[in-house]
């Protein structure tokens, strides 16, 4: 999975990707997002406008009887990042994960279901041919 997690209060979404992205792999980043017309111009007091994701999804969490967790649903906001400083080390939360590493595309398509959620492949997938040249 990719970093990620809820969002805390009185946090936006792309603040909240760039904690957990920081939390998860010590590394700081800049949110990617899709311009989007200004609404507040002319009158910045009145709000901003966010970092538009690349996807939002509802995910169907079902009840785990070895946690004690009822079912219920997940709302996704999917962003890209990239680093503010390419040399920052990357480093594993041990709280967060057992593993980190990077993947290519033909070992993100070769994962078996047991290792990652389809609708993660999917969005990989089709980030990686939207990049490429």
């Amino acid at each position: 999975m990719p970093a990620g997690g809820h969002i805390d209060p009185n946090e936006t979404p792309e603040e909240a990707a760039r904690r957990e992205c920081k939390e998860e792999t010590n590394l700081d980043v800049e949110i990617i997002g899709e311009e989007q017309i200004d609404l507040f111009v002319g009158n910045p007091a009145e709000g901003r406008m966010l970092k538009k994701p690349i996807a939002m999804l509802i995910e169907e969490i079902p009840t785990n009887p070895t946690t004690g967790e009822e079912a219920h649903q997940h709302m996704d906001f999917l962003f890209i990042a990239k680093p503010l400083d390419e040399t920052q080390a990357v480093k594993l939360s041990e709280e967060e994960s057992d593993h980190l590493r990077w993947y290519t595309r033909e070992e993100v398509i070769a994962l078996p279901d047991t290792e990652i959620f389809s609708n993660v492949r999917a969005y990989i997938v089709r980030l990686l041919e939207r990049s490429s040249p």
